[in-house]
């Protein structure tokens, strides 16, 4: 038990919700004479294409995606096409940013009184519209309101599809969905041009994701003429999957070779690439790679493993482990039931037995503490042949991967499919899916974990993914190895700044429920720079190669960072020592990097975000451990529903920027011109690199004499809000006293599919009382970006000497709305957690003083478990 242990908030009290923030941009569209004319041709053409639509041979009408561009808000047309009847169906809408024109622009006010000027710095938000007409009927419909429109804005439109008429208004253009979108853009091409240049390899595996339609009989329709098709070809169909409350509807299938290579080589009038119920093309089998060559025998000194509970917390869905590894015996619970045992050889197991290793005993070169919980396995991944007799994990092509995290999550929880282990709160995934970078529309696996966590109330750590492409410093490799760590860093800051654009989030890293961890680049080895082996950074610095946000409609991702590990670079030989492009080490032998369990009773070092993720995981534990010890000695019922957004609240609470913002600061020019850090540029744009810092953990186990925390949780329907009291008997009017707020809430949002809004609910708190004249200036992360995702942390920091009288407090108000016009009637679980400390060097015993003022109320649960 700690010295000082976090205390629970006593029993909140009802409030009156506050007023959201914010509100719509302001932009400039055009006439309504301008927009006729600058639509006239697009309409045109799109006339044309539907007067050459054909009925197949069967006599079905063709159905066809259309895709409207839309700037503002797309609420109208949402309800103008829910009018439309069977004849056409909303599938879903993304949010977009437009390029700013003479004819779509944001506006700001000018300097004269009473006059807006174009805002060149801003592009203009909206939407783009993915709508399926099920006949030319309906198409011809909407071109006939677009024509009488185009002629006269006062035209009447029938009261069913009135909402049309803000459409034509804000319409950017409009473009039936087809080959580019289906085929180019999904990087397919590339993939199987990698994949076919085996010769051996006599077809490929795909994944069609497909639209997704409301009724079953024509989901049932799309697939069977698909499966026509594809066995026309000569392909073959492994499977499918459908899971509506994702809206998710995939085939996996076997295509020849010679039809990938027609596709390839240009033949755009392929069946299959012209087929209309295909959404995407999508790449299967991700792969993991870590060379057998970097195992070695270990002589770490491993804690017993005698006293562990046999009932697991942490989930790990992952490769198979070594289980009788002599590090990890009496550690895990292996779940097999796809039988992948069979077939994973021993010197395979690597991915999964390294993530085992470090959630059950962190880095093994500096172990803290061990899990005390055995850890519950599920293996989702193969092995596959690879060069030089070795192996690489990957996810199985005979099965897709949005299913098979599916199957295995309700095998957790339900009873009908096992229930085997239900009280997990917390499921790592240490695998992004390379080929599916985040850009603006959620990944269906990143749709699943938003609602899985929701349903279940169970906490994903995902890693933000890895991008392990070579790193161009703007110096000579000499130079570079030359430069001492500060023009290192700045040169590995401006290369990602650089290549922000091509080093976004892997899925499912961009769930907004999941917690998101990117790498810190340190670890517990003793390793030294020397001649030979060159660090690209300072310890403690981003890694170079970590997959980078925003996420959903720009909210906090990565959520953290967290140690992951160190490598070294080379030289890139193509280009030589005067090259400016530098690589990472293959197959680091020894140090540096984290240390963790390998195959064969081996042990090794790797980095990346795989590792940070495992390490977040094992610190969830500890979390856990915390938390009984709290409501055990606070003679409360632990509240199973809101575990596991305590768990992440804890594991976020203790994060900040630190010397990253000065750090990144400098290299990205964002100062003022009297010299200073320009705060608020910073706040806008570096949680993009790093989300809300690096956490202390300690921070949110155990108090200290000059700081508290204190732990609230409920639940709240839409338009509720409960207020928490923080008293803080301490006076402020004498002296400058540096004084620091630190709040946390997390909750689980459901989530609206079709929506560019997306997050359904919204929960959030203010600080109210005091917060003007005793908690001013912001650190680190922007207001509106907290607000964003289902995490809201921040810090509140003032010296200022203000009156304050000891009796008083200060409250903390956490309130709930619907979202995304959504109007949720159940009730929202969530975990608030908050920290107040006084850092000045004065001996105030802060905790003490809190303490006592808190246990003078009698702790009432707000909710029974």
């Amino acid at each position: 038990m700690a010295k000082r242990p976090i205390i629970l908030f006593g029993q909140p009290q009802k409030a009156e919700k506050s007023k959201e923030h914010g509100g719509a941009t302001e932009f400039q569209r055009p006439s309504h004479s301008r927009q006729a004319e600058r639509l006239a041709p697009i309409f045109a053409a799109l006339q044309n294409a539907i007067a050459t639509l054909q009925q197949s041979p069967m006599g079905i009408e063709p159905e066809k995606t259309l895709v409207f561009e839309v700037a503002g808000d797309t609420k109208s047309f949402y309800k103008a096409v829910k009018k439309f009847g069977i004849d056409a169906e909303w599938i879903f809408d993304i949010p977009q940013e437009f390029d700013t024109s003479d004819d779509f622009y944001i506006t700001k006010k000018g300097e004269e009184p009473d006059t807006v000027v174009r805002d060149e710095d801003k592009s203009v938000m909206g939407g783009r519209v993915y709508c399926v007409m099920s006949n030319t009927l309906a198409m011809k419909e909407m071109l006939s309101l677009w024509e009488r429109y185009s002629k006269d804005k006062s035209t009447h439109f029938p009261n069913r599809l009135t909402g049309l008429r803000d459409v034509f208004d804000n319409l950017l253009d409009i473009s039936f969905w087809g080959y580019k979108q289906r085929v180019e853009e999904t990087g397919i091409l590339e993939i199987w041009r990698e994949e076919l240049s085996d010769s051996s390899l006599g077809d490929v595996k795909c994944e069609f994701e497909l639209f997704f339609r409301k009724a079953l009989h024509k989901r049932l329709n799309c697939e069977q003429e698909l499966t026509s098709v594809i066995e026309a070809l000569g392909g073959t169909v492994l499977g499918s999957s459908v899971i509506p409350e994702i809206n998710y509807h995939a085939v996996l299938a076997s295509i020849p070779r010679n039809v990938a290579e027609s596709i390839i080589n240009g033949n755009r009038d392929v069946s299959i690439a012209t087929a209309e119920q295909i959404m995407f093309f999508r790449p299967v089998g991700q792969s993991v790679i870590i060379p057998k060559e970097n195992s070695f025998d270990g002589n770490f000194q491993i804690p017993s493993s005698d006293g562990i509970a046999d009932d697991p917390i942490i989930a790990l869905f992952d490769g198979l482990p070594q289980e009788n590894h002599p590090y990890l015996q009496g550690r895990l619970i292996v779940d097999d039931p796809d039988s992948y045992s069979t077939s994973y050889v021993a010197e395979a197991r690597k991915h999964g037995t390294a993530m085992a290793s470090f959630i059950a005993l962190g880095d093994l070169s500096k172990i803290e503490r061990i899990a005390t919980h055995k850890i519950y396995v599920r293996p989702i991944m193969k092995p596959t042949p690879w060069i030089n007799d070795d192996y690489k994990e990957q996810t199985p092509e005979d099965s897709l991967l949005v299913d098979k995290i599916h199957v295995a999550v309700k095998r957790l929880f339900e009873k009908e499919a096992g229930r085997v282990a239900p009280n997990v709160k917390v499921i790592n995934l240490s695998i992004g899916l390379k080929h599916r970078q985040f850009d603006r529309s959620m990944s269906p696996l990143a749709r699943l974990l938003d609602w899985l966590s929701f349903k279940y109330k169970v906490l994903f750590v995902v890693s933000a993914g890895n991008h392990d492409d070579s790193i161009n410093t703007g110096m000579t490799f000499r130079d570079f190895i030359s430069a001492d760590k500060a023009e290192r860093d700045k040169a590995i800051i401006t290369h990602v700044e650089n290549q922000k654009r091509n080093l976004r989030l892997l899925s499912p890293a961009e769930s907004i429920n999941a917690l998101t961890i990117g790498s810190t680049f340190e670890d517990g080895s003793e390793f030294v720079e020397n001649a030979r082996q060159i660090l690209p950074c300072s310890d403690g610095m981003p890694t170079a190669s970590n997959a980078i946000g925003m996420g959903m409609n720009n909210a906090v991702k990565p959520d953290i960072i967290f140690p992951g590990g160190r490598n070294c670079v080379k030289e890139n030989i193509r280009l030589g020592a005067g090259g400016t492009v530098i690589d990472w080490q293959e197959t680091p032998l020894r140090e540096p990097g984290m240390a963790s369990a390998a195959p064969n009773d081996k042990v090794m070092y790797t980095f990346g975000t795989s590792n940070s993720a495992a390490l977040v995981s094992h610190e969830a534990s500890r979390c856990y451990d915390t938390l009984l010890e709290v409501f055990a000695t606070a003679e409360e019922n632990v509240p199973s529903e809101n575990l596991a957004l305590l768990i992440k609240a804890m594991l976020v609470h203790g994060a900040e920027w630190g010397s990253l913002t000065e750090k990144y600061a400098e290299v990205l020019g964002l100062y003022k011109k009297d010299g200073n850090i320009n705060h608020q540029d910073c706040s806008r744009q570096l949680h993009r690199y790093f989300g809300y810092g690096k956490p202390d953990i300690n921070r949110a186990n155990e108090c200290a004499k000059n700081r508290i925390t204190l732990i609230g949780y409920g639940e709240l329907k839409n338009g509720e809000a409960l207020t928490y009291d923080l008293p803080l008997p301490f006076s402020f009017s004498s002296s400058k006293i540096c004084r620091r707020l630190t709040a946390t809430l997390a909750f689980f949002s459901p989530t609206i599919q079709t929506r560019q809004q997306y997050r359904a609910v919204q929960c959030w708190y203010e600080i109210m009382k005091g917060k003007e004249n005793f908690l001013v200036s912001r650190v680190d992360v922007d207001w509106q970006a907290v607000l964003r995702g289902s995490l809201q942390h921040e810090i509140f920091e003032n010296d200022e000497i203000v009156v304050w009288d000891e009796k008083e407090s200060i409250q903390i108000k956490v309130n709930c709305r619907s979202d995304a016009d959504y109007k949720f009637r159940d009730t929202i679980h969530y975990a608030l957690i908050v920290s107040f400390e006084i850092k000045s060097a004065i001996d105030i015993d802060v905790y003490e003083k809190v303490a006592a003022m808190i246990y003078a109320k009698t702790p009432v649960s707000l909710i029974e478990s």
